[in-house]
């Protein structure tokens, strides 16, 4: 943008010569050189090169937001102004003003998050010139990146949420403490994220005028996001504080863009350690107790399809365990090994080997397999359900039923253990009929209820001796989704509060409040 020359300071004075006079023969007014001379002030001329290096130099401020990164490098690649112009600011800054200070205490957040005080005042410095000499170069590059900023801010965080849950929720614990990754890494989760190609298409949607439309389009959809605002609207009303604070945290993760359950689901809340299994199709639901991962071994947050269902199943420990738990504490402990009914495996040859040959190293090494054998008594039950996941976790029975009746049930290694799988075996096998529901009751230990059935164990008396390992491919397509919500509604809509026993509410809410 260069600034005005002689000849355009010139020709400018003649038109407003010319402009002002009255050619009727009334009074005649005159520009005189001095109301000109102002205008050409060095403070008073905008200089394209002086403004983008204001830009440059507020860039340097720490990053508070993923969105506030863009606008750096926006501006760092010399890109056209978005909200300033030769002649001021356009109107599109006034739309977005007016507008985020309309929404974003809905929404809760402060207008501070949004810097707009701080653009309202610099505005209006810009409209009272002379009662203000800052450089209108430095103002106008403020004015610039600081509407970008709130600009990108609002539209990234309405369209894909304002933290970003892979950056709060991995890494958490430190290393030293948890040297195994698996156990540091919480949120496994392939959700949508702003890309350069939704920034530059926010700032098309402003130079084409379509500012509201556009901020309209990338507000949540879900139900669940509107009725989580809702909540937060009545609470703030009714000085609610906490039930405020856990809709407005909640609120954040319903912004989070990844896929949502609906159609035939399974939904594990781990706040509420709760399943809920949906068939949409044929309008039924159910529901259980679960139990889940234990603080130290927080069950991740992910979303999969379930696979297959396998019953009398073989336990293989996971590395992670027999590197805590088992080598430094029960190496050459024959006792221990017979009493959990393990087995070392021997990888190469396949073959058994006696707990009695292998010290702690040998047991770490990665040579030897330590498994569980199937039946009454192992940990994962007679049932487990398996979908394909990065944290070797699944839903699974348990050979210790006396946990459901605990207020917390954080007791797992990472796995969800049913309170009822058998019911959620026959849910998902929508094509099983009452003959198929009975032989797979007797090969996990439970009594037939048909004839059938009943007459079948007559004949068969040992048919429970003899637990088989079977798999059943389920192609149903379930899903499953393990996720975390502290607030979340009941099938009836009714929003319920659940317990934060991962403290993952201080950390988002710790982010929403650092910009």
């Amino acid at each position: 943008m260069k600034p005005f020359h002689k000849h355009s300071i010139l020709f400018l004075f003649i038109v407003l010569f010319i402009s002002c006079h009255q050619q009727n023969g009334k009074q005649e007014q005159f520009v005189f050189m001095q109301d000109i001379q102002e205008w050409i002030l060095p403070e008073y001329s905008l200089k394209s090169k002086h403004i983008r290096n204001h830009i440059d130099l507020l860039t340097q401020d720490a990053t508070k937001m993923y969105a506030d990164t863009f606008a750096k490098k926006y501006y760092k690649e010399k890109r056209h102004f978005i909200w300033i112009t030769r002649h001021g600011v356009s109107k599109n800054a006034d739309t977005l003003l007016s507008y985020l200070r309309n929404v974003v205490e809905d929404e809760g957040f402060k207008p501070s998050s949004f810097l707009l005080s701080e653009i309202e005042k610099d505005m209006q410095a810009l409209h009272n010139r002379r009662e203000n000499q800052e450089d209108i170069n430095k103002l106008m590059g403020r004015i610039e990146i600081q509407l970008t900023t709130a600009f990108f801010r609002y539209a990234a965080g309405q369209r894909y949420g304002y933290t970003l849950p892979s950056f709060l929720l991995n890494n958490i614990e430190s290393e030293k403490s948890y040297p195994e990754a698996s156990q540091r890494h919480h949120f496994g989760i392939h959700m949508e994220a702003a890309t350069d190609s939704f920034y530059l298409h926010a700032i098309q949607e402003v130079q084409a005028g379509n500012l509201v439309t556009f901020l309209g389009s990338i507000q949540p959809q879900i139900p669940l996001y509107k009725s989580l605002k809702q909540e937060y609207s009545a609470a703030k009303k009714n000085a609610d504080i906490e039930r405020a604070r856990l809709a407005r945290i909640n609120m954040e993760r319903a912004r989070w863009r990844y896929p949502r359950p609906q159609g035939k689901y399974i939904w594990v809340n781990l706040a509420g350690f709760q399943l809920t299994a949906v068939n949409e199709d044929i309008d039924s639901t159910l529901s259980m107790r679960i139990c889940g991962g234990a603080i130290a071994h927080k069950s991740p947050l992910l979303v999969s399809k379930i696979t297959k269902l396998e019953l009398n199943p073989y336990w293989v420990i996971p590395p992670s365990i027999i590197r805590h738990e088992i080598a430094p504490l029960h190496s050459k402990d024959t006792a221990y090994f017979s009493r959990h009914r393990y087995t070392i495996i021997d990888k190469k040859t396949r073959q058994n080997v006696n707990p009695s040959a292998l010290n702690a190293t040998q047991l770490n090494s990665g040579q030897y397999v330590i498994r569980q054998e199937n039946g009454g008594g192992n940990s994962l039950g007679r049932i487990i359900f398996r979908f394909p996941n990065d944290f070797s976790v699944y839903l699974h029975d348990t050979n210790m039923p006396s946990a459901f009746r605990l207020a917390t049930r954080a007791v797992s290694h990472g796995c969800i253990r049913l309170e009822r799988p058998l019911d959620l075996a026959f849910f998902v096998m929508e094509n099983a009929d009452s003959i198929q529901q009975d032989k797979i009751r007797m090969q996990v230990g439970k009594a037939p209820v048909t004839k059938w059935g009943k007459k079948y164990r007559e004949e068969n008396p040992k048919i429970e001796e003899r637990p088989k390992n079977k798999v059943y491919p389920i192609n149903s397509n379930f899903s499953v989704f393990l996720d975390y919500y502290t607030l979340y509604p009941e099938l009836d809509g009714t929003l319920v509060e659940h317990p934060d026993n991962y403290h993952y509410d201080a950390i988002i809410e710790n982010a929403l409040d650092c910009f």
